[in-house]
């Protein structure tokens, strides 16, 4: 059996060995075997040597210091495969140099309802401060960039691509760009108040100070997939 254990931005927990099946349940035989506390999987199939195979997502801090990480890009092909059938449910993407984030730097519920806003069809623009999120370690969008986006708890909900990304000030986002963002009643005004708030709290946990004349990358994306649903339709 095998273990795919991933933190909430789907870096790969490496040197993970193979385990025996021992007894009637593969789980416990699993988690008897593991270096750290699992919590419930976020999938699991039979492997064909006996037992299952399973996927976990962990809070980073949860594992031993010493731990080795991987990227998507460095896994090996059967840890690939897993990711593939048990976090995205099979859908397959294009390549493996993937950035998996959520919306919103610590706010999980706001991570999952901006998830939701893009799976219904009412988001198509993200916005990002380009400082904070360099100083918090968040990616910053490129075009033709492909990302899971995760519910902040770090299950993927989206797979998307970036297809144009700006750098413009604060002040310049237009009427049009901000009701891109499908938040609120969609007025700039709206958009405004919200994103001063936001950005500003952002600003006072990195030490920074936020303006209007603080530079966003504007990424406008379309949707690949929505993770879990039967056939990929989508709303436009």
């Amino acid at each position: 059996m095998r273990a795919l254990i991933l933190d909430r931005t789907h870096n790969i927990l490496a040197d993970l060995p193979d385990v025996p099946m021992v007894g009637l349940r593969p789980l416990s035989a699993l988690e008897a075997a593991m270096p750290l506390e699992l919590p419930a999987p976020a999938g699991s199939r039979p492997n064909p040597r006996g037992g299952r195979d399973f996927a976990f997502v962990i809070d980073r801090a949860a594992a031993p210091a010493t731990s080795r990480w991987l990227t998507l890009a460095e896994t090996d092909d059967e840890l690939w495969e897993l990711y593939v059938a048990l976090l995205l449910g099979g859908w397959r993407p294009a390549h493996r140099k993937i950035d998996v984030w959520s919306f919103g730097e610590s706010d999980r519920e706001m991570a999952s309802q901006l998830a939701h806003l893009v799976a219904c069809g009412e988001k198509r623009v993200t916005m990002g401060w380009i400082e904070g999120s360099k100083r918090a370690g968040i990616p910053l969008a490129y075009e033709g960039g492909l990302s899971i986006v995760t519910d902040g708890f770090g299950y993927p909900r989206l797979a998307l691509r970036s297809i144009e990304v700006r750098e413009i000030p604060f002040s310049d986002v237009d009427e049009a760009t901000a009701a891109g963002e499908g938040e609120g009643d969609l007025t700039r005004a709206d958009w405004h108040a919200s994103h001063v708030e936001c950005f500003t709290l952002q600003a006072e946990r990195h030490g920074l100070v936020f303006d209007e004349q603080s530079l966003l990358s504007v990424e406008r994306f379309e949707v690949l997939h929505v993770i879990g649903s039967a056939r990929g339709e989508l709303r436009q």
